[in-house]
């Protein structure tokens, strides 16, 4: 859909680019890109090309499943805090087979004033789950996201399985593989 805007990328440089951005940054980063805004209707195909491409591909990231069971089973309570929008989330969830280790506990963007790297959205979701922020240990994808887990007064584990390059420092945690999450999980208590 980008070269029908004239934008071709690379996979990494498509994830550097838009990589823990909610939709309407994704927007504006292709605007910046190719001097003009996406035209009417964009949006709404590529929500349904990202949907049928989910339906086609999406998998659940490696021992997610045993680790996610295995937090459950330790106690831990568990929730989703998100830049993509709700429907999007709970589709990505039902493919993935994951939906039941969440259930309604998904939070948004969308339900706060400021996205990610601002804390809003860690934040509502520790009140909603009646948590200590401190309580909380974030999993994310991106350092944008990390830092907004450190904004709202969380530790942070950067799940970062392809970048060599990325390692533990400070107050981050770099985990490469999802079956490290208990093991990391129980060291932080």
């Amino acid at each position: 859909m980008l070269r029908d805007l004239g934008l071709t990328l690379t996979v990494e440089e498509a994830h550097e680019m838009f990589l823990g951005k909610t939709v309407a940054g994704v927007l504006d980063a292709i605007a910046a890109r190719t001097g003009t805004a996406p035209p009417a209707g964009f949006t709404y195909n590529w929500a349904f090309a990202t949907a049928h491409a989910f339906m086609r591909e999406l998998r659940p990231v490696p021992y997610v499943r045993a680790a996610l069971e295995e937090l459950v089973r330790r106690g831990h309570p568990l929730s989703v805090a998100s830049q993509s929008p709700l429907a999007r989330v709970r589709m990505s969830l039902e493919v993935a087979g994951l939906a039941e280790f969440f259930g309604e506990r998904i939070f948004v963007t969308s339900m706060v004033a400021r996205p990610k790297p601002a804390p809003d959205i860690y934040l509502l979701a520790a009140q909603r789950m009646q948590l200590a922020p401190a309580a909380c240990v974030v999993v994310e994808d991106s350092p944008a996201g990390a830092a907004a887990a450190f904004a709202a007064g969380m530790r942070a584990i950067l799940y970062a399985p392809g970048d060599s390059g990325a390692r533990s420092a400070g107050k981050v945690r770099v985990m490469r593989s999802m079956d490290e999450l208990p093991g990391i999980i129980a060291a932080l208590h």
